[in-house]
């Protein structure tokens, strides 16, 4: 999901194995309580009977995500939150070098943001509160995440490392408590280091947030890193919970059920909404709701989303379109 011109991508390889790929290709467009009293020591079997019913309920609830490239500040956040999503991802976040973290605002007419330096959250409050609010008051999001690539990530672990002393470990958990943020999607695209992928992921993980990943190719490097952060945990509890895959540009061909079966885990495919950056990916909500169809017949996904906020803006289109078609696939 790199930059360019609003939501480009930098130049791929086409994946060569069948199970990956799309046995269609890509649509075309041509146009732009009482509980605290309950004793401690000895649960009730309602208490009991209800445990596996309420995990259950919370691993089926199916994923309707969107990825927010627009400044969040300058975003239509009531649309965003009442369209339909329960999980908002904010891409733009990037790593310095000395371990700060910067806010990409990827609007005109907007500045970037140093959001975290020295292990405190110096964003701002009016950003700050922008954000606590996508969760807050009327809103279907109960999840929020923020997107960033790897630059920096390898000389970071290496040099001072992961440790809870570290300008990288003190800077993402102050940007959590800021934001009330869920998780870190790693959208790694060039670099392919496992170990300190893992190791990053890890420390994530000790801080309080879940790990996910939004792969177009590369689906060997994915797996082990998916292996690697969830050995020995129970499904409830895994720390690389969900799989956004990218299915335009790079991953246009992809196939998510194959995905699926290799990674050994559900995933939640993206489809881009129309955009005038590279129309020939773009999608209607109409048809992204034939493919998601089809996707989800095939094998059950986790979800569905899109990317990008920005471009629904941009081009007059209706969050609640799009939102409704995730709503009807994944209630």
């Amino acid at each position: 999901m790199e930059q360019d011109n609003g939501a480009g991508r930098a130049a791929f390889s086409w994946n060569s194995r069948y199970i990956f790929q799309s046995s269609t290709p890509p649509p075309i467009q041509i146009t732009h309580s009482t509980a605290h009293h309950a004793k401690k020591k000895n649960p009730t079997m309602r208490s009991l009977f209800l445990l596996p019913i309420i995990w259950h309920l919370v691993l089926a609830a199916s994923v309707r995500s969107i990825f927010l490239f627009k400044d969040v500040m300058k975003s239509n956040t009531t649309a965003l939150k009442t369209s339909g999503f329960n999980t908002l991802i904010m891409f733009g976040v990037g790593i310095l070098s000395n371990g700060d973290i910067m806010y990409y605002s990827n609007t005109p007419e907007s500045q970037d943001v140093r959001i975290a330096s020295g292990g405190v959250y110096v964003g701002g409050d009016a950003l700050a509160q922008k954000v606590r609010s996508l969760k807050t008051g009327e809103t279907g999001v109960t999840r929020l995440e923020i997107s960033m690539n790897a630059q920096n990530v390898r000389n970071l672990i290496m040099t001072p490392g992961p440790g809870p002393e570290t300008p990288l470990f003190r800077n993402f958990q102050a940007l959590k408590e800021a934001w009330t943020l869920d998780a870190v999607n790693n959208d790694d695209e060039s670099i392919y280091d496992l170990n300190s992928s893992v190791a990053f992921g890890r420390m994530l993980g000790q801080i309080g947030y879940k790990y996910t990943i939004a792969p177009y190719t590369n689906a060997q490097f994915w797996l082990n890193v998916k292996n690697q952060l969830n050995q020995g945990l129970k499904e409830q509890d895994r720390l690389l919970d969900r799989v956004y895959l990218q299915c335009y540009d790079g991953g246009a061909y992809n196939n998510p059920p194959g995905w699926q079966t290799f990674l050994g885990m559900k995933v939640v495919p993206l489809i881009w909404v129309i955009n005038d950056s590279k129309p020939v990916y773009g999608a209607t909500a109409a048809q992204a709701r034939t493919r998601l169809t089809q996707w989800h017949q095939q094998s059950t996904l986790a979800g569905g989303g899109y990317w990008n906020d920005y471009d629904i803006e941009k081009m007059g289109l209706s969050y609640r379109d799009y939102g409704n078609v995730l709503a009807s696939i994944f209630p």
